[in-house]
């Protein structure tokens, strides 16, 4: 009774707010002027004299603060008889209404991110909008559509007015379509957030795998390929994580929204960005196999996601504060593990070698080299957004490596029988999509589930400064490191490259151990790399760029590189031509990972066990 009592006296000098019914959203695509399209809101019941409506400040999967609220114009609240209520903007994401409880209906503006007049912090185009008038349209509902303060866990209700002729693509399963119109019905503002769409004239193909259903969708304005075709490509990777994954997805749906151009776009970056049940895509306009390969080797990481966040995740996530966001310490977790198991997966069910897959893990080892080792992950992870956001991309280097460790580990200490894959079972048991974890009890669950040998390593390696044991850890999969090559190769100079947060440009943090093709080049520390071979360079499409570059390059081909560069400390950076003509030569350094040839027969067991018989 005291608690009833205690709750009541709470809510009335609180003010909590009472609502029926739910959001209730229109949004009519065949009337986008100056890109921009008109959003209608039907609210719940309000019961309160003051309310304040929200755009996210940030959505989960971006680690980018972006402001979505910057795009909203014309914010109208108005009641039952078309009066217009006093409205103040108190942020860039926040409306506050006052006589909220005459509330009937709001109104607004939405400019797309893509080309939009506002250049402060362009959005990432897969976690932005296009509304391109008669041809296509992106649609992050984060970015059309928002919530009221206490309200986020009411239904939303979306009716979309599309083109005669266009087809929306969603990962949602509750849409009612009629004529040209759909109605999504979705739980909670989560649940919205979540799900992204795609209008355009159709290219659809649907995969049935692992008990769920695949769409792959595609918009490509000029016809370079077909869904059919990144169809068959992508569903050889997907079958091999059914696989991993246990013969079933733990989905019912997914959805691929894939998006070509033949133009740079804003950010000068392509990718994807990753749901819990679909991804977006942003890509250059490449040759089929090289475009299918590339959507694939993208995908093997994004689909992982089904796994976590979706079923795996911190109260950070589960409950996340589109305000004030706040970051979990297990961003190893999150993108480390899933970016290890996207390379894992192709060795494991033979769409790569042994030596190829040797050759991902030297990759890691050297990227996570031009990033603060020191530097406890957990640490990184709660602060990525702030104090240490120049060591976010680490997570896809060390992070990726701390699941290879935690992995052998376990394969090791269980003669094979368990492993990464058993024990993001067990986790996602323990928790699932419902239910999120404490940041501060994670590691200790782990060890519940494992040996306490892990719980040392996670003190050790991920909560502490010590670096992570890969000569040992690899070494108990009969894995070493062969001497220096003494023949010569194509290398990219032979510099670390890290990341300046506040221009977002790569930048040459060390040159001790540059090469002599990085001494032709010209290359000099602190340089911010601004283009390479005539492409924009960022944090998001470096690895694409560079990777492509690579299995192209021949010798005598020219490589072009602009960099910003300051003559001193306090002057202002200047744009320098870099060039040369490429040429081998013998790598200053590299890990060259080897299956020794003396392994024992336990740790022959455990290489099998890890990746497969080969």
């Amino acid at each position: 009774m005291k608690n009833l009592v205690t709750a009541f006296f709470l809510f009335l000098f609180t003010g909590i707010l009472l609502a029926d019914g739910n959001y209730r959203f229109s949004v009519d695509l065949t009337k986008c002027v100056d890109d921009k399209l008109v959003i209608e809101l039907l609210p719940p019941t309000i019961n309160a004299s003051e309310i304040t409506y929200h755009f996210p400040k940030m959505v989960p999967g971006t680690y980018e603060i972006y402001d979505f609220g910057r795009f909203v114009s014309e914010f109208k609240a108005m009641d039952s008889q078309g009066t217009e209520l006093v409205v103040e903007q108190t942020d860039k994401n926040s409306w506050k209404i006052s006589n909220a409880n005459q509330l009937s209906k709001i109104s607004y503006k939405v400019e797309d991110t893509w080309d939009s007049g506002i250049k402060e912090k362009f959005v990432f185009e897969p976690g932005g909008s296009n509304f391109e008038d008669g041809k296509n349209f992106m649609l992050n509902t984060h970015c059309l559509f928002g919530y009221f303060d206490g309200m986020l866990k009411m239904p939303y209700t979306i009716n979309v007015t599309h083109p005669q002729g266009f087809y929306g693509t969603c990962s949602l399963p509750d849409v009612v379509s009629k004529d040209n119109s759909d109605t999504y019905n979705v739980a909670d503002y989560y649940s919205l957030q979540d799900a992204p769409m795609m209008y355009n004239v159709p290219d659809t193909t649907v995969l049935n795998v692992g008990g769920a259903q695949i769409i792959i969708s595609l918009y490509s304005p000029n016809k370079i390929t077909t869904s059919k075709f990144l169809a068959n490509k992508i569903g050889d990777i997907l079958h091999a994580q059914e696989a991993y994954l246990g013969g079933a997805l733990p989905i019912k749906k997914y959805a691929y929204l894939i998006y070509l151009t033949s133009k740079v776009g804003g950010s000068g970056a392509s990718g994807a960005l990753e749901h819990s049940y679909s991804s977006m895509y942003f890509l250059p306009e490449m040759p089929e196999e090289q475009l299918a390969q590339t959507i694939t080797d993208v995908s093997a990481h994004e689909f992982f996601h089904i796994v976590t966040p979706l079923n795996i995740h911190a109260e950070q996530i589960g409950n996340f504060d589109y305000s004030n966001p706040r970051m979990s310490k297990h961003l190893w977790l999150y993108e480390g593990t899933t970016e290890y198991a996207a390379g894992l997966v192709q060795v494991k069910y033979g769409k790569l070698s042994i030596d190829d897959y040797l050759r991902v893990i030297e990759d890691k080892m050297s990227g996570a080299a031009a990033y603060n080792d020191s530097l406890p992950f957990t640490v990184m992870s709660e602060e990525c957004l702030t104090k240490y956001r120049d060591q976010y991309g680490n997570v896809y280097q060390k992070g990726a490596l701390i699941g290879l460790c935690l992995d052998l580990k376990l394969r090791s200490l269980s003669d094979g029988k368990y492993g990464l894959q058993e024990l993001m079972k067990d986790l996602s048991k323990t928790y699932g999509k419902d239910r999120s974890f404490n940041d501060d009890e994670l590691f200790d669950q782990i060890v519940k589930l494992t040996y306490p040998e892990i719980g040392d390593f996670f003190k050790r390696h991920v909560a502490g400064s010590e670096p992570l044991p890969l000569t040992e850890t690899l070494a108990l999969a009969g894995i070493g490191f062969a001497p220096q090559p003494k023949t010569k190769e194509i290398t990219l100079g032979g510099v670390s490259i890290g990341l300046n947060p506040a221009t977002n440009h790569l930048i040459v943090v060390n040159t001790p151990n540059m090469d002599d093709f990085g001494r032709a080049m010209g290359y000099k520390e602190y340089d911010e790399i601004v283009r390479f071979n005539g492409k924009k360079l960022t944090l998001d499409n470096a690895q694409i760029v560079l990777t492509q570059y690579m299995q192209k390059v021949k010798e005598g081909d020219v490589l072009k590189v602009v960099v910003l560069r300051k003559e001193t400390e306090n002057s202002k950076p200047k744009k320098v031509k870099l060039r040369s003509k490429v040429f081998p030569v013998i790598p200053s350094r590299r890990s060259n990972l080897i299956t020794l040839p003396d392994a024992t027969q336990k740790q022959m067991e455990t290489r099998e066990a890890w990746l497969g018989k080969h």
